[in-house]
């Protein structure tokens, strides 16, 4: 076994390891919302650790079954749900402004749903890092050429201005777009900080359309 191999093997047992206190969690969670006169603030919070750490557990299960560690396959993700779920995530940890853009119809991108989602969750983090704690980021789904494109703009200060640079987030959406056939553009936006554009096939059965104007906060 070369040394490539060997640390694929090491991750998927430490992937396989942490599922155990992962579904801990979820247990423990469980039981706390079962019980009677739970103030209706803590409530939320714990829904909300659920709902993170059933991602997470998502995320594992992917990595530990899906051949060659996470390879494009065929499944079909609904990229408004999904960006959905990324976004209602991502607001309980950033206080700033969230908007959202996205078309009257659905859209299908030909991707795992748990890979669309780690690819929307490193974009919204990056542009939630530019923008502060008080900033402003805004996502727009849509069609256009027969393609499905995902833009994510801050109003912070743009790229080659933050301190510590821009991470691994990008260079692994980089490369998630590749691997399934799109390309990921980096700019400046219409709000004065960066703009990402993430291009991806559609669905086959699916065709063409426009980003839609309608709005809605998170």
């Amino acid at each position: 076994m070369n040394d490539a191999h060997g640390a694929v093997a090491g991750l998927r047992e430490v992937c396989h390891d942490i599922r155990q206190p992962v579904a801990g969690v979820l247990a423990l969670a469980g039981a706390v919302l079962a019980e009677e006169g739970l103030p209706e603030d803590t409530r939320t919070r714990l829904k909300q650790i659920v709902e993170l750490t059933e991602w997470q557990s998502d995320v594992l299960e992917h990595w530990l079954w899906a051949p060659g560690g996470g390879q494009p396959d065929a499944d079909h993700a609904d990229v408004v749900r999904v960006i959905n779920e990324a976004a209602a995530s991502e607001r309980v940890v950033w206080a700033g402004e969230l908007i959202l853009v996205w078309p009257p119809e659905p859209i299908f991108a030909p991707l795992d749903p748990v890979i669309l989602r780690r690819v929307v969750a490193n974009l919204l983090a990056n542009a939630t890092r530019a923008a502060g704690a008080n900033g402003m980021v805004t996502i727009e789904v849509g069609c256009r050429d027969g393609r499905m494109l995902l833009v994510v703009e801050d109003n912070g200060p743009g790229f080659g201005w933050l301190p510590g640079g821009l991470g691994l987030g990008l260079s692994a959406v980089a490369r998630q777009a590749v691997k399934h056939r799109g390309r990921l553009e980096c700019g400046r936006g219409s709000l004065g900080g960066g703009r990402v554009t993430l291009w991806l096939p559609l669905a086959a059965a699916q065709t063409g359309g426009s980003v839609a104007d309608a709005t809605c906060p998170v």
